[in-house]
């Protein structure tokens, strides 16, 4: 097993699984665990057959870790960019690796979690999974790709109404629209079982029909990311957006 203070790698029955973790903090998301995140997808793409990312403890990834800053060098607009450049690079890995990526979400999958699970070529839930999209009711906006993502898998009004409203997804609804491979009561087991039979396909194979697929269904998504990176950083300079992590910061001084 290869292991940082974040991210775990380690290999079972011959499949690459990589597993966030941070999880008294159900696996949110700093800039530690961005950084080894990018780090280990771009070690495992390049010899992997198959991919399983998952998270630890309760959690597969609850977002943002908003009691952090994703800037914490300087809080600057330039910095705060680059950390919006890692989780994209988390979607561009994902999404272009040549082998298959399977997530397993088995507990909340929230904003960037959320977006980390559905770059996934598969995605196995289970049955506690809860996700949601709640960057525009707090004063943020999306920046994994997937203002570009969601519309092709579930539908433009779905997707409207999943990222405008922030709800949460149960898991009987998110395999009906379309955020979910299939239901497991044991999502982890069922994710590895599966990539172990992806694994065993014929490589060139399984990245010429995912590469094809990637390219028809989302040819503009370099457009989409760059989008989204000015539009996530207008909003991150707005008033609104400090209120709302004063906010947070609030509600979790007070829960304590």
């Amino acid at each position: 097993m290869h292991a940082t203070a974040v991210v775990q790698t380690e290999n079972i029955d011959g499949v690459s699984v990589i597993t966030l973790n941070r999880p008294d903090v159900l696996n949110a998301l700093n800039i530690d665990l961005l950084s080894s995140l990018v780090e280990a997808l771009r070690d495992q793409t390049r010899c992997a057959r198959s991919i399983v990312v998952q998270g630890a403890g309760r959690a597969f990834c609850a977002g943002e870790d908003l009691t952090e800053t994703l800037a914490p060098e300087t809080g600057s607009p330039d910095e705060l960019r680059v950390a919006f450049g890692q989780l994209q690079d988390i979607t561009r890995l994902m999404t272009a690796a040549p082998c298959p990526v399977v997530a397993a979400v088995h507990g909340y999958a929230i904003g960037g979690g959320a977006e980390i699970a559905l770059a996934a070529d598969f995605v196995i839930a289970g049955p506690a999974a809860r996700m949601k999209f709640p960057e525009s009711v707090i004063g943020h906006a999306p920046t994994g790709g997937i203002t570009g993502r969601l519309p092709m898998m579930v539908g433009l009004l779905r997707a409207k109404d999943l990222l405008l409203t922030g709800r949460w997804v149960e898991p009987q609804e998110g395999l009906a629209i379309g955020l979910y491979t299939e239901v497991s009561d044991d999502p982890k087991a069922r994710a590895v079982e599966l990539a172990r039979t992806l694994a065993a396909n014929p490589p060139r194979s399984q990245s010429s029909v995912k590469s094809a697929i990637e390219l028809a269904a989302f040819a503009a998504q370099e457009a989409n990311l760059r989008m989204e990176v000015d539009m996530a950083s207008y909003c991150f300079a707005s008033a609104e957006t400090a209120q709302s992590f004063e906010d947070f910061r609030t509600r979790d001084r007070n829960r304590r």
